[in-house]
């Protein structure tokens, strides 16, 4: 498998150095929009001990699909950002997985656009997949497993509690960590503070389960320290903002149907992912894991990737592919 690496952050980067120790894998070109990184070799990049010969690019190099096999986009988080680069690697026929949260499930967002998206990864044949841990597995591809042993289901409701602290400083920052309470709010009236995602999560549930929602019900809390905690930016004092607490609902008939409770913030305890769902069975199902995170996610992305590159054409979701699984 040739891969372009598109993206050298924190997951773009653990990435290749997954490819890099795993058999069948070849990088073939790496693209990253980090003046300080361009020029350098991939090795020094991601801290290998030699170089490997790969200089990281400023753009996309004039490759096709005799090249590259597939590529791996992490990069940014909204769909419309990233939908020109989509654009690009579909029309040179390259497979793509990507770390973009709103490309996990774009289609009550962005009907238009997703179906041109669509329509020009079947014309040049190549497979477009978004995902990662949240979304793309645990809120809702995790979720919906569960379901396959319900004879009827009445409610789901996932709960994530995820300790922010030692997490890349772009995530704090999007959680509004350091901030006052009142920056906080205007900040959440501005749309400049919260999670990417959840509400794909949500949407893709209540489409596959075939649940007519009334509509979707959003609240962001901030949650707030009440010792100094250490930030990537900083010490956040006490009474400052550490983290966010993002609640969505999904109303049907005007009932509960759907319901995340998604706590991120700095010094979480009791950290896990519990998955409950009302029905015949009722289920309720628990995962902890320290790294049920950018290690998880890394994980996923390359795992998912030869499903995605034999795929049938077009923009995929995770009810599209086979059931996610270790690839040796």
């Amino acid at each position: 498998m040739k891969v372009l690496q598109i993206g050298l952050g924190p997951i773009g980067m653990a990435i290749s150095r997954l490819l890099m120790r795993k058999p069948g894998w070849e990088i073939v070109a790496a693209v990253d929009t980090d003046v300080v990184k361009q020029g350098r070799d991939l090795g020094d990049i991601i801290g290998l001990d030699s170089p490997v010969g790969i200089d990281i690019c400023s753009e996309i190099p004039p490759l096709g699909s005799s090249d590259v096999d597939i590529a791996f986009l992490t990069t940014v988080s909204t769909f419309t950002e990233v939908l020109p680069t989509l654009h690009t690697l579909a029309r040179a026929g390259i497979h793509v997985i990507a770390s973009t949260e709103e490309l996990f499930y774009p289609h009550h967002r962005y009907p238009q656009q997703t179906q041109e998206l669509d329509t020009i990864a079947k014309q040049h044949g190549v497979s477009i997949l978004g995902t990662g841990i949240n979304p793309g597995f645990v809120m809702d591809t995790l979720a919906l497993l569960l379901t396959g042993v319900c004879q009827d289901i009445a409610r789901i409701a996932v709960t994530r509690v995820v300790n922010a602290a030692g997490r890349r400083p772009s995530l704090q920052k999007q959680i509004g960590v350091g901030m006052s309470p009142e920056s906080f709010a205007q900040a959440v009236e501005q749309q400049r503070v919260g999670l990417v995602g959840p509400t794909d999560s949500l949407a893709f549930l209540a489409d596959v389960l075939k649940w007519e929602m009334d509509g979707f019900k959003e609240r962001l809390v901030p949650v707030l320290s009440h010792t100094p905690l250490q930030a990537a930016h900083g010490q956040v004092e006490s009474g400052q903002v550490c983290g966010v607490r993002h609640l969505i609902k999904g109303m049907s008939n005007g009932k509960e149907v759907i319901s995340f409770d998604l706590r991120v913030y700095l010094g979480a305890e009791q950290t896990r992912d519990t998955i409950y769902i009302e029905g015949t069975p009722t289920l309720e199902s628990t995962l902890k894991s320290p790294d049920l995170e950018d290690v998880a996610a890394t994980g996923l992305l390359v795992n998912m990737g030869p499903l995605v590159h034999q795929a049938r054409p077009g923009l995929l979701t995770m009810i599209d592919l086979p059931l996610p699984h270790y690839q040796r």
